[in-house]
């Protein structure tokens, strides 16, 4: 009898859970399925389900200025966020990695701390920031600068994680045979260390070019990054030229991580912990 009422038992917490893995997955995917069907429809106004067939709005969002221009600037900030991020993270990875360094925890807790904090403080505080030393006109650098802070934990903890898995006695033994610390690093500790920074790269990437909570505070007149500009023209624009884009920005992240899995492979996140 016990063991026909756990059996019933053990079936269902399996219906439930997988219940509730395909009520998430249809919870997720079903905005990206009417995105990408509105995007197609043939009307003047967003409709689901799509009435009529066409290319108008892709070509529509190809020829608007707007976009162009906010797409340029989104990746040019999302590309020198990153490498800024990797940067720091990887010397903040190096540094934590070594357990004798005074206030260890300290700075790790200082350096995590975006991952803590709420985008919209940190946006809000930048913005107070910029205002009290009237950096307004900067507001390339302001974003460049925000999104290297917000990204630094995902730069910093996969690099950390390769660190701290790294054997030192390779290091050791290649200052001992002569290299200078820095060669050390570049032909010694980077090899080891490069699927985390290239994981880390990536997810610092993806988050800076999609970012809003944070770049709504700081972008200017002539500085916009594609998301507050998306997120401007939904409100105001009622064609379905918004859903086109952001089809359009889903095909260039698969085509992005389909070139990251023939590169360096997808197990690069992985092989980073």
């Amino acid at each position: 009898m016990k063991a026909w009422y756990g059996g019933i038992l053990l079936h269902g917490w399996r219906l439930l859970v997988v219940g509730l893995v395909c009520f998430w997955i249809v919870f997720l995917l079903a905005p990206i399925v009417v995105a990408v069907a509105v995007s197609f429809t043939a009307t003047e106004f967003p409709v689901f389900p799509p009435q009529g067939l066409s290319l108008r709005w892709y070509a529509n969002a190809l020829a608007s200025s707007w976009f162009r221009e906010s797409l340029l600037t989104s990746a040019l900030v999302a590309l020198a966020s990153t490498v800024l991020a990797i940067l720091l993270g990887t010397a903040g990875a190096y540094v934590l990695s070594r357990r004798g360094v005074p206030g260890r925890k300290f700075l790790e807790f200082v350096l995590m701390g975006p991952l803590i904090i709420p985008s919209v403080a940190i946006g809000f505080a930048l913005f107070h920031l910029v205002l009290q030393f009237g950096l307004q006109k900067f507001s390339f650098l302001n974003l460049v600068i925000a999104h290297a802070v917000v990204t630094l934990p995902f730069t910093l903890r996969p690099v950390l994680a390769s660190f701290i898995g790294a054997n030192r006695m390779i290091e050791e033994a290649a200052l001992s045979l002569g290299a200078t610390p820095w060669e050390a690093f570049l032909h010694v500790i980077l090899p080891g260390i490069l699927p985390g920074v290239v994981a880390g790269a990536i997810i610092a990437f993806t988050f800076s070019f999609n970012d809003v909570t944070v770049a709504v505070f700081l972008v200017g007149p002539t500085t916009r990054t594609l998301p507050v500009e998306l997120m401007s023209q939904i409100e105001y624009t009622p064609d379905p030229t918004p859903a086109a884009i952001s089809s359009i920005i889903m095909a260039i992240t698969l085509v992005f991580f389909f070139v990251v899995e023939r590169t360096v492979g997808l197990d690069v996140f992985a092989r980073s912990e």
